[in-house]
């Protein structure tokens, strides 16, 4: 019952793209070279060193990788899979997230005229006065929304036709969900196996330099991992035990200081990941993997989350 588990979320986020394909120069471009029009686009960039732009295209960078850390892949829409222990902490970070966007904006629009000013002047002959939308048009462009929305399994599947037939779309629907929660389980094998691995290459060269987050990433994974593991694979938890145990004892200036302590470290995250390997071939070879099952969440817990998923999208919770 992964639909008392975990739901479906995507972040939409807009942002101008500040610029403009200028067709003459295009035009002008191929019939100096005989070419075709289409042969060539001539795109400018209709602001350039806008600070404020860039605080925003950041902010909109670390708003998808907060997101995209604690979610696993889902579909190729853009949705992806949230764990119900997630859903406070992403709602209250969006809620953060949104205001600092909102903020960013205004910003943005007190210095737009100095920009526009600039780019008169970085230009040149290139300027189109018609090229800049007002601050109402332009405010358009800018959002940030997040979307949740439940699972829909074969049980949810209601049309006329016959009973065979039902049950042949209900058994598709059914198995396109186990494949998505395969992917999701996949992706965290790859997250996994790419921070220990990180650790080894870092480690394993004398010269290179590295900071605290060589550790620190390993730990905060592992923490999250468990959360995450909706499909409640058993590897995973027993790999993530294991990372927290035998990797995240030393710090990253321990591991500096201390040639020995760095090289059996570095051969411990080896180790970690050839077994890490050895179990993804070893999966791979067999044809199919018994599925976990995944249990309901409790009764109250899932009205809680239903209450505060009807407050955040202000419509009418139902259970």
């Amino acid at each position: 019952m992964i639909t008392e588990k975990a739901m479906l979320a995507a972040v939409h986020i807009s942002i101008w793209t500040a610029t403009k394909h200028d067709r003459k120069v295009s035009r002008d471009v191929a019939d100096r070279n005989g070419a075709r029009e289409q042969a060539g686009r001539y795109n400018k960039q209709l602001l350039v060193g806008a600070g404020k732009l860039e605080e925003l295209r950041t902010l909109a960078g670390q708003i998808r990788q907060y997101f995209y850390t604690i979610t696993l892949p889902w579909s190729d829409e853009g949705l992806r899979l949230l764990p119900s222990h997630f859903y406070f902490d992403l709602t209250a970070k969006m809620r953060e997230f949104e205001a600092s966007f909102s903020s960013g904006i205004d910003q943005f629009f007190d210095v737009y005229p100095d920009y526009i000013r600039s780019a008169r002047a970085e230009l040149g002959g290139l300027f189109r006065e018609e090229d800049y939308p007002s601050v109402d048009k332009l405010r358009e462009k800018f959002s940030v929304k997040l979307e949740i929305l439940p699972i829909h399994t074969g049980d949810d599947f209601r049309v006329k036709m016959s009973a065979e037939e039902q049950a042949r779309v209900a058994r598709e629907i059914d198995q396109n969900l186990r494949q998505s929660l395969t992917k999701g389980t996949e992706d965290l094998w790859r997250r996994m196996r790419e921070v220990v691995k990180h650790m080894v290459d870092r480690l394993n060269e004398p010269e290179s330099r590295f900071h605290a987050t060589l550790v620190t990433n390993i730990f905060d994974l592992v923490s999250l991992l468990p959360q995450l593991n909706v499909n409640q694979d058993p590897d995973l938890e027993r790999f993530a035990s294991q990372i927290r145990e035998r990797l995240c004892n030393y710090t990253a200036q321990d591991l500096k200081k201390h040639d020995l302590l760095r090289e059996t470290t570095a051969a411990e995250a080896a180790g970690i990941v050839a077994e890490i390997d050895e179990v993804l071939e070893s999966r791979r070879s067999q044809p199919s993997v018994p599925r976990a099952s995944v249990p309901l969440l409790p009764e109250p817990q899932v009205t809680d989350i239903l209450a505060h998923m009807s407050a955040y999208m202000e419509v009418p919770a139902t259970l």
